[in-house]
């Protein structure tokens, strides 16, 4: 039985946040060594993490933390030349390239010329890119190989119990997923509010106005029509209400339509101090 691609996917995953929570409790364990230490070694902790998470499992079980979770295994069909082979090139791709792309920059100078090498380098990050790119899209329509690499090295698996009955409840991941999606509207949104001009709005809705001629004709010791607290160098508009000049001035600058909030009447540029 062939295996969903949400299964795939989540394989991937959850080995990448498996070496994410191992990197995280490493470093908190190196707190209080100087941090120029650890950046000297990065690359070589980096392979190490990379060795205990993606290459020790499959040397010891033939299987990835994430394909005992989720009960999954590569295939026979592939698994078996891969004993032979395809071991050290996944070693090497995991383990020995990540290496490499990431202490380049020491490397490079006692190897080639970097000045040669770097439009080369560019061209070669973009072409994985691309290919990650239209990977994931040949993905979604045969749901076989979730990733370039395990494409190149034709690994694919399947369910280790087929008869094993498997949960179609959703729900769990539905929530996370829409949870999710309005979190990041959230975050693309609310930088694009002007929070003035909502404030104003409210403001003018919610305050019940009095109209009497007492609060249309303010004086010196009456309140900020902003924040209602005593006047900070207190400012009257062509209205006559008061107002502290941070308070008028910081929503004439948000807003240059900016309203009075208790009489609607338009502020201009022509208060002044009382």
């Amino acid at each position: 039985m062939a295996v969903s691609r949400q299964s795939q996917i989540d394989a991937v995953e959850l080995d990448s946040e498996c070496y994410q929570l191992f990197q995280t409790q490493l470093n908190q364990s190196f707190t209080h060594l100087p941090i120029n230490i650890l950046k000297r070694i990065e690359p070589e902790i980096s392979a190490l993490l990379n060795l205990a998470v993606y290459v020790v499992p499959l040397y010891t079980t033939s299987r990835l933390v994430s394909h005992k979770l989720l009960g999954i295994e590569y295939s026979e069909k592939t698994a078996s030349p891969l004993l032979q082979n395809k071991w050290y090139a996944y070693s090497f791709a995991i383990v020995g390239m990540k290496w490499i792309s990431q202490r380049w920059s020491t490397l490079s100078p006692h190897i080639l010329n970097e000045s040669m090498m770097q439009p080369f380098l560019s061209w070669l990050h973009l072409s994985a890119k691309i290919a990650n790119l239209l990977n994931s899209l040949v993905f979604l329509k045969q749901g076989l190989y979730p990733t370039v690499l395990h494409r190149v090295l034709n690994l694919r698996t399947k369910l280790t119990d087929p008869n094993q009955p498997r949960s179609t409840d959703l729900s769990t991941l539905t929530r996370e997923l829409l949870w999710h999606s309005f979190a990041e509207t959230l975050m693309f949104v609310l930088p694009l509010v002007n929070v003035h001009r909502v404030k104003s709005w409210f403001s003018r809705v919610v305050r019940l106005r009095d109209d009497t001629q007492a609060n249309m004709e303010v004086g010196k010791n009456s309140l900020c029509a902003v924040c209602n607290e005593v006047p900070i160098i207190p400012q009257e508009a062509e209205c006559h209400h008061t107002f502290c000049y941070y308070c008028l001035t910081a929503n004439l600058e948000a807003i240059p339509e900016y309203t009075c909030p208790l009489c609607s009447c338009f502020i201009g540029k022509g208060q002044k101090d009382v």
